[in-house]
């Protein structure tokens, strides 16, 4: 390195060292400790006790979000590989207490898309984003056994996830009271994992989905499984068939869904009488809370987290009925540490064929989502829904 570049060097970890200086004076009482690897090659270290996680400032860029205290600033920095972080992987995210992430374009954009295209446009676009990559991206993190991308049901944390998510398709198979012959109704199969168990059970099984992925990938291991499962390319909402169904199984895509009201009717008109719906999802208390993060990266559009009572009281405006409602909501958080997990094991596979953007994007939601669980800013709710009938007296 010439004397000039050497100054230069200087110069900007001095400059870095500064800034990061006053981002640590503001932490200085925070119970979250860790250490700042600043590019001049120094190290600082922020808040009390010993570190429980690193993240280290690769460019200028890094430093400036680092020390603009929002998080979908230093979200978009990791994105970019100008700030890494490893370690401890759930604190981190306990620091959002403290930051902003007030991104007004974001905002206007994610609920000017369904005014100026429709919802039905808006939900296959955030769908295709989000689904629309080789099923073995998601493969990567899910339980190869069980590849259900919600949340199982676990009695203790050492349980392994396969055998929480069987408890969960045990109680909704008992629960929808199906036996051979019945005929379901599943609104986003994914990967097939709940019509696998389901078909090992003599049940007839129809899907649908706005992911032409999903839809091809279901095809192909019907075929190679032997099932012969009925899969249509359709919107939930726009959905049309005279048949009715014994049972509707939706689980984790009523975030997607945030019509309440249409939905509710859609359940009402698609159900036999004495039917049940079993549903799932993460919900918060405010509609749409999301961040702005989640918005651009992740789930685009006016996604929202489920918020019951809401849900319920479209409900009631229909003639169904709720039968019984659990809140998984550490469940999900042992579920969502086990994707993650498992997403870092295999790193360098993903990286190698998705790219480092897909890995960074994928690796920061589902450690946040799992300290969201955690942390109790997000529940989650397992309910039946029964559909008692016209002609029902109790």
């Amino acid at each position: 390195m010439t004397e000039n570049a050497a100054t230069s060097a200087g110069r900007k970890g001095r400059a870095a060292g500064f800034v990061v200086g006053r981002f640590a004076r503001a932490l200085s009482d925070s119970p979250v400790a860790f250490d700042v690897h600043l590019p001049d090659g120094s190290v600082q270290h922020l808040g009390r006790g010993a570190p429980s996680f690193r993240v280290a400032l690769k460019t200028d860029n890094g430093v400036r979000a680092l020390t603009s205290f929002d998080e979908g600033r230093i979200g978009d920095a990791y994105l970019a590989g100008d700030l890494d972080i490893d370690g401890d992987m759930l604190s981190p995210f306990r620091l959002r207490e403290s930051m902003g992430d007030f991104h007004l374009l974001t905002s206007l954009w994610r609920f000017a898309q369904p005014l100026l295209f429709g919802q039905m446009r808006t939900n296959k676009s955030a769908i295709s984003s989000h689904y629309d990559i080789d099923p073995d991206f998601f493969l990567s993190f899910l339980d190869p056994k069980t590849p259900c991308y919600t949340q199982g049901v676990y009695l203790s944390a050492e349980e392994s996830l396969d055998v929480a998510t069987l408890r969960k398709f045990d109680y909704c198979f008992d629960r929808l009271k199906l036996k051979p012959g019945d005929r379901i109704l599943e609104i986003g199969p994914g990967w097939g994992a709940w019509f696998e168990y389901a078909s090992a059970r003599g049940v007839k099984c129809t899907g649908i989905s706005i992911s032409q992925t999903s839809i091809d990938y279901l095809n192909r291991r019907a075929k190679h499984l032997g099932f012969d499962w009925e899969l249509f390319y359709s919107d939930f909402l726009s959905y049309e068939t005279q048949r009715k169904y014994d049972a509707i199984v939706i689980m984790g895509v009523i975030e997607h869904l945030p019509q309440y009201d249409r939905v509710a009717q859609k359940f009402a008109s698609l159900l036999k009488p004495d039917g049940n719906i079993f549903l799932d999802g993460s919900a918060c208390t405010k509609k749409y809370e999301l961040s702005s993060f989640m918005v651009k990266h992740i789930y685009p559009g006016n996604h929202s987290f489920l918020v019951l009572h809401d849900f319920l009281a479209a409900i009631a405006r229909t003639p169904l009925r709720p039968l019984e409602i659990f809140n998984d909501r550490y469940s999900y958080f042992l579920t969502f540490q086990q994707w993650a997990r498992n997403f870092d094991h295999n790193r360098d596979d993903v990286v190698r064929r998705f790219g480092e953007f897909n890995y960074r994007r994928f690796r920061l939601y589902l450690w946040g989502a799992a300290y969201e669980f955690l942390s109790r800013s997000l529940d989650c709710y397992r309910m039946i829904i029964h559909n008692p009938g016209a002609d029902a007296t109790v």
